[in-house]
């Protein structure tokens, strides 16, 4: 029987670290948030959410000793479930953006037919399916929540059928994730590259959507997770299939339930209430903005955002699939 697999698919800095926080709560739902691993830097200073360091947390300890116990060796220095290669042209077939169809198509006939490209490919999807299995007995779930956000990565898992599949589109305004995106140091890139490369992976997200049944996926608004968390949970349960969670959300302390996530560094935060993030409305500068405007002002109005004003949702329905 197929695991069951819930997928966050947003840009980074849209709130998925925060709806996977939320979601994590439930005990029927098993996560170690992203579940790629990467970005981890050195090992023997990163820190699970639980407050520990990633080497003496008991729940990643069990986890070790039944992956060495099952013969499938767990090294925290590389988790074998992101889609990359050693091999620098095997690389670059996995890493690449997702794309349209007659792309995806060789892509898909590449990964089939190149002997050593279709072993590490394999292998990597063999790898994702055991630790999700194994995170699930170890949590007691019935789904397991990948909040990796990467559209090629779920292009993947929607190809390889290893997985009942449901997915949430994520998103934010453009503006806003430009914004945050900028301030991260490891990768700079100023606010209009910002804004180009949010715009790309809206494009990406757009392509693997279309390739889902429309009642496998369901978008959730950062804006409105933030302004009424309770109205958008309740609409989440029943599409992922489980009872819904006696919870009110507007004041809870999302530490309070013990979870084991990985990503970003807010899930360490000693204490983590949902609250709406609009610094972008004095830091983007009207030069900014108007470059912003230029770049990716349609696809951010596609989405449901007026230009100056806040999210104003245009229909019910999943917005922004094409083939």
């Amino acid at each position: 029987m197929k695991p069951e697999l819930l997928y966050i698919l947003s840009p980074s800095f849209s709130g998925s670290t925060l709806l996977t926080l939320m979601l994590g709560q439930h005990p029927q739902i098993a996560t170690i948030g992203e579940l790629k691993a990467t970005s981890m830097g050195p090992i023997e200073d990163y820190h699970c959410s639980c407050g520990e360091l990633i080497n003496a947390c008991s729940f990643w300890q069990t986890l070790i000793q039944r992956s060495e116990g099952a013969g499938e060796p767990l090294d925290f220095d590389n988790f074998g479930t992101q889609f990359a290669s050693s091999n620098s042209l095997f690389n670059r077939v996995l890493g690449a953006q997702v794309r349209g169809p007659a792309f995806e198509l060789v892509r898909r006939l590449t990964l089939g037919l190149v002997p050593g490209l279709r072993q590490n490919y394999q292998s990597i999807l063999q790898r994702n399916e055991f630790l999700v299995r194994q995170t699930l007995e170890l949590q007691s779930g019935s789904l397991f929540l990948d909040g990796s956000k990467d559209p090629n990565r779920l292009l993947y898992f929607i190809d390889s059928d290893l997985f009942d599949l449901r997915v949430i589109y994520m998103h934010r305004d453009g503006r806003a994730q430009s914004n945050s995106r900028r301030q991260k140091k490891r990768w700079p890139v100023d606010y209009a590259g910002a804004a180009a490369e949010w715009a790309k992976t809206i494009d990406q997200m757009d392509r693997v959507a279309s390739r889902l049944p429309a009642d496998r996926i369901q978008r959730v608004v950062y804006e409105e997770l933030c302004a009424d968390p309770n109205a958008v949970l309740e609409g989440l349960w029943p599409f992922i299939g489980i009872e819904a969670l006696d919870q009110d959300w507007r004041d809870v302390d999302l530490r309070k339930r013990p979870h084991h996530i990985l990503g970003n560094p807010m899930r360490t935060r000693d204490s983590i209430k949902i609250k709406l993030d609009e610094r972008w409305r004095s830091d983007v500068t009207t030069e900014e903005a108007q470059r912003f405007e230029q770049l990716a002002g349609e696809t951010n109005r596609r989405l449901g955002y007026a230009s100056g004003e806040p999210y104003v949702a245009e229909s019910d329905t999943m917005a922004g699939c094409h083939d």
